[in-house]
C-alpha cells in the first residue's frame, strides 16, 4: 500500500523506435517522456553472477499511485539509478472506505556489469 511515500520515482515512457545508420530499429531513451510520482520502494533481492565478467541483478518493488502511467515496456529512475520495468504493473484497489489504500505495484530490475 502507498501510505508512506519514500521516494520520487520518475517513469520514462518508452519512445517510438527509430532507425540507425544500418537501418536497425533502436530506442532512443533520451527522448522518453518523463513523469515523476511520489512512491514507495522496497528492495526485493540482489544477486551476482561471476562468469567472464561480474554481473549484478537487483530487483525493487515499487508502489505508485493507481493512476500512474507505467507499462511493462517503460523504465524508471529511483535515487539516480535506472531500472527496467519487469513484467506488467498490477493495480490493487480497495473497496468502500479502503479505496484510499489503492496502489499500483511495479517490479523494477537493474542489471550492471
Amino acid at each position: 500500500m502507498l501510505l508512506l511515500p519514500t521516494h520520487t520515482v520518475t517513469v520514462l515512457t518508452k519512445p517510438e523506435p527509430t532507425r540507425d545508420r544500418q537501418n536497425n530499429r533502436i530506442t532512443d531513451w533520451s527522448t522518453a517522456v518523463r513523469t515523476s510520482y511520489q512512491g514507495r520502494t522496497e528492495p526485493v533481492s540482489t544477486s551476482e553472477t561471476v562468469q567472464q565478467n561480474d554481473q549484478v541483478i537487483t530487483y525493487l518493488t515499487c508502489f505508485l499511485p493507481p493512476s500512474a502511467a507505467v507499462t511493462e515496456y517503460d523504465r524508471a529512475e529511483v535515487d539516480g539509478a535506472t531500472y527496467e520495468v519487469d513484467g506488467k504493473p498490477e493495480v490493487h484497489t480497495g473497496y468502500g472506505p479502503l479505496a484510499v489504500l489503492a496502489y499500483k505495484r511495479v517490479t523494477l530490475k537493474e542489471m550492471t556489469g
